[in-house]
C-alpha cells in the first residue's frame, strides 16, 4: 500500500497577510520533485487572509487552513501548525515571502541524494525590485556548498531562521517555538545540532526574504524591534533563554566533545553581531530615550553568561562596549549608568587588551570607568570619553598620514611585515 503522507510539509504562519499570502502559497505549490502539503496557520487576522486561503484550499486539497482562536504571535502559530504536519520533511515559509522557483525541489533532491538530515539552501533579500545578500550572511560556512555541521562550521549560526531549509522530522521531535521574537533561532539551531554532520548546504537560491532596501536595512532581531531601543531590550532578554536552550542542546548532543565550546562562542558571536549591534548603533544614532532600558537588559544578558566566555568575546567589546565610548555625546544621560554597569560586567580578557591603539583616550576612559565605579571615577571617565570622541577624527587622520609616509619611504622591493 502506498504511503498517503506527503513528502514535504510547508508550514506558513500568517497574520494580516492578505496582500501576499496567495503569492507565498503559489510559490510552495509549484514544487514538482516532491509531494507537498501547505499548512497555513492564520494567527487571528483582521483582514481577508482567511477567506483567501480558504478559497485556495477548496480548489487544492494540498492546502490545509488552521485558524488560531486568538493572536499569539508567530511562535504560537508555528506550534499550532506543527501538530498538523504529516510530511517526512518539514520547511517553513513566511506569508510575506516566497519560495523561489525550484527551491523546494532543490532542497528535497539534495536530501534524498545525500542522505542528509537537514538541507540548507541559499536565501536572498528583496524589496520587490532589488535583490541582495547582507555581509553578515555572506560567509563561507553558509555560502559554500558541501557537508557541514554546526560544530565544525559555526558560521551557519548566522543563518538561524527556519526558512530556506529542509528538516527531517526525526530531528524535530519535541522541539517547540517560544516567544514573539527570536522564537525560531533556538528551534532551528537545536534541530541542526541534532543533524550532526549530516547537514547538506546547497548553492541553489531557494528562498526570497522580503525586507526594506539595502539603503534602509538595519541589522536587528526583527523589523519591529529595531525601531525602538526599549523593544530591542525586550528581545535581548529573550536571548538569555535562547542562548541557554541552544547550549543545553549542544551539551546533550555533543557529550564530552570539545566542540561544545565552539557552539557557545559561536552563538554568542551571532547574537551580538546580528541581533544586538543594530539596536545599539541605532540607539546612539537617534539618541533614543529607551537606550537606558536596552543597556540595562544587556547587563542582564552578559550577567547570564559564563565570565570566561564573555572575556574571550571580541564581539562584546567591539559591538557593545566601544560604540558608546567613541560616540559618547549621543548616549542619553540616563543611559550612562547602565552602560558603565555593563562595561564593569565584562571581565578583563584578551578582547579588551587587544583593541587597536588609535583609541588610547577611549581605552583610558573605559579602564577608569570599569575600575573606579564611584562618582569621581565615572566623572573622569566621561570627560575622557568626550575627549576621545572629539579626538577620534584627528587620531584617524594622523595614523593614516603616518602610514602613507611609511609607504613612501619604504625601499623599492621591500614588503611590509
Amino acid at each position: 500500500m502506498l504511503d498517503p503522507r506527503p513528502k514535504v510539509s510547508v508550514l506558513i504562519p500568517c497574520w494580516n497577510g492578505a496582500g501576499s499570502i496567495e503569492r507565498a502559497l503559489r510559490s510552495a505549490l509549484e514544487a514538482e520533485a516532491a509531494d507537498v502539503e501547505c499548512i497555513v496557520v492564520d494567527d487571528a487576522s483582521t483582514d481577508d487572509s482567511v477567506a483567501i486561503v480558504r478559497s485556495i484550499a477548496e480548489r487544492d486539497s494540498r492546502v490545509v487552513l488552521v485558524v488560531a482562536p486568538a493572536n499569539g504571535g508567530a511562535s504560537a502559530a508555528r506550534n499550532l501548525g506543527l501538530s498538523q504536519v504529516r510530511g517526512e520533511w518539514l520547511t517553513f515559509l513566511d506569508s510575506d515571502d516566497r519560495m523561489l522557483p525550484g527551491g523546494i525541489d532543490a532542497l528535497y533532491r539534495a536530501a534524498v541524494e545525500t542522505r542528509a538530515l537537514a538541507v540548507v539552501g541559499q536565501r536572498i533579500w528583496s524589496d520587490g525590485t532589488t535583490t541582495w545578500v547582507t555581509k553578515t550572511y555572506d560567509r563561507p560556512d553558509i555560502r559554500e556548498a558541501g557537508r557541514k555541521s554546526l560544530a565544525h562550521n559555526p558560521g551557519l549560526m548566522f543563518y538561524a531562521s527556519g526558512t530556506g531549509k529542509l528538516f527531517h522530522r526525526s530531528i524535530t521531535e519535541g522541539l517547540r517555538f517560544d516567544g514573539r521574537v527570536l522564537g525560531d533561532q533556538p528551534w532551528t539551531l537545536r534541530a541542526l545540532l541534532r543533524a550532526g554532520d549530516r547537514i547538506e548546504v546547497i548553492a541553489d537560491d531557494v528562498y526570497e526574504w522580503t525586507r526594506p532596501g539595502p539603503d534602509h536595512e538595519f541589522t536587528s532581531i526583527t523589523e519591529a524591534k529595531r525601531r525602538s531601543a526599549a523593544r530591542a531590550g525586550d528581545a535581548v532578554l529573550v536571548a538569555i533563554g535562547a542562548w541557554r536552550d541552544v547550549v543545553a542542546e549542544a551539551d546533550r548532543v555533543l557529550v564530552d566533545d570539545p566542540s561544545r565550546r565552539v557552539i557557545r562562542e559561536g552563538y554568542l558571536d551571532r547574537l551580538v553581531r546580528s541581533d544586538f549591534t543594530g539596536p545599539v548603533a541605532r540607539a546612539l544614532e537617534t539618541r533614543d530615550p529607551g537606550s537606558r532600558i536596552l543597556f540595562e537588559d544587556l547587563v542582564q544578558f552578559i550577567g547570564s553568561l559564563p565570565p570566561s566566555l564573555v572575556a574571550r568575546s571580541d564581539a562584546v567589546v567591539e559591538r557593545l562596549l566601544w560604540p558608546p565610548i567613541v560616540d559618547w555625546s549621543r548616549l542619553p544621560e540616563d543611559a550612562r549608568p547602565a552602560y558603565w554597569t555593563m562595561a564593569r560586567a565584562v571581565p578583563p580578557g584578551p578582547a579588551l587588551r587587544t583593541r587597536v591603539n588609535r583609541h588610547l583616550i577611549a581605552q583610558a576612559a573605559l579602564r577608569i570607568g570599569r575600575r573606579f565605579p564611584g562618582r569621581a571615577g565615572s566623572a573622569v571617565a566621561q570627560v575622557l570619553a568626550r575627549a576621545a570622541e572629539v579626538a577620534a577624527p584627528l587620531a584617524t587622520f594622523a595614523f593614516d598620514a603616518l602610514a602613507a609616509v611609511r609607504r613612501v619611504r619604504r625601499p623599492r622591493g621591500q614588503r611590509p611585515r
